[in-house]
């Protein structure tokens, strides 16, 4: 019998976690083995997805935390031990450029017809490489307590001096794919045009007291009021909101906020293929992604999920209204170009 989306979503919220190692269970024992990141990630999983669809197809998935799900796909290939797992829309990228990927026609999953294409990680023949279950995106976090959300209305205000030795940032290999992107869109340029965003860039990091190396760093920095503000995610910043850190909040500035697209993707190779595309279906269709909504603050990707009145009170708009503010930039460009892009900001970081 096919579970309603009201009964999907009170079995999630009764759910819970049950995240374990995969010990030498492999791809080929029958059961799903979704490769996640932890931090709370895993818990989602669980919850908004293999729960319901265990219940729905009576299909066991094993939600498996690892530092990197990309970084398993590349050494287990040839020999693939997980069914599936999540990457950000860059890794899906290179590894779909490096043909590591299984890839579906439509029809095979055709819960991805209600997700517009612009989020869909395909090949040149149109083939699909990956699923897309939902998206954050990247503003601006401000703590209240040390400054205004007004205040960084604007991309452009971090670079202002007004905020030096108060501000946070991460990692070159995040600024190359994130911060710059969408300071050049700040600048009138985009991905293609970074000069103007490089000297944002630039300005940011003549403001920053401290480069994070962890997103529990950031949290902390931000909860603490260690710095006033820092680009960051839409999602860590909704977790804390609902632990009761009501003092750092997210904005969306003027200039727009970068729509951070995830993928699910399958080794190429993998086993029990039919089955994992009854997964990856029920993946793209909108009650699963409601749930991860209400778990973590993803925002689903597929245009038939609705928002709840408490989702749309805590967001403070539609689901289509966040939409309408995000930028996506073109990711193949941005992947192709990262080392490239790393070295760049390696090099104007060390001249600072």
């Amino acid at each position: 019998m096919k579970v309603t989306r009201r009964q999907t979503m009170a079995g999630l919220m009764g759910a819970a976690a049950s995240l374990s190692l995969p010990g030498r269970l492999s791809a080929q024992s029958g059961t799903i083995l979704h490769a996640s990141w932890g931090g709370g990630v895993g818990e989602t999983w669980t919850g908004a997805f293999a729960d319901p669809f265990e219940a729905e197809t009576g299909t066991s998935v094993r939600i498996v935390e690892v530092p990197n799900p990309e970084a398993q796909f590349r050494a287990q290939a040839g020999n693939p031990q997980y069914h599936t797992g999540i990457g950000t829309f860059v890794q899906g990228v290179n590894l779909m450029q490096d043909d590591m990927l299984e890839t579906f026609d439509i029809e095979e999953i055709p819960a991805m017809k209600n997700i517009p294409e612009e989020y869909w990680l395909k090949t040149e023949d149109g083939r699909l490489a990956g699923i897309t279950p939902y998206f954050a995106y990247y503003g601006i976090a401000a703590n209240t307590d040390e400054a205004s959300i007004e205040e960084f209305s604007s991309w452009k205000s971090l670079a202002d001096e007004k905020w030096k030795g108060r501000l946070g940032m991460t990692r070159p290999i995040y600024l190359s794919t994130y911060d710059l992107t969408i300071l050049s869109k700040a600048a009138g340029g985009d991905e293609k045009a970074t000069e103007g965003g490089m000297k944002l860039l630039e300005g940011m990091a003549r403001n920053v007291l401290n480069v994070s190396n962890s997103l529990a760093q950031q949290n902390t920095m931000l909860e603490r009021g260690e710095v006033a503000a820092m680009p960051f995610y839409s999602v860590r910043v909704w977790s804390l909101n609902e632990a009761g850190v009501d003092h750092v909040r997210i904005v969306i500035p003027d200039e727009g906020a970068l729509l951070l697209p995830y993928v699910v993707v399958a080794p190429k190779g993998v086993a029990d293929r039919a089955m994992v595309a009854e997964w990856l279906n029920f993946i793209a269709s909108p009650e699963p992604q409601e749930c991860g909504m209400a778990l973590s603050g993803y925002i689903p990707a597929n245009s038939e999920a609705e928002a709840t009145e408490e989702v749309r009170a805590k967001l403070g708009m539609t689901f289509q209204e966040v939409k309408d503010r995000l930028y996506q930039p073109d990711w193949g460009y941005i992947a192709a170009h990262q080392k490239e892009t790393v070295a760049e900001i390696d090099q104007m970081l060390a001249n600072l």
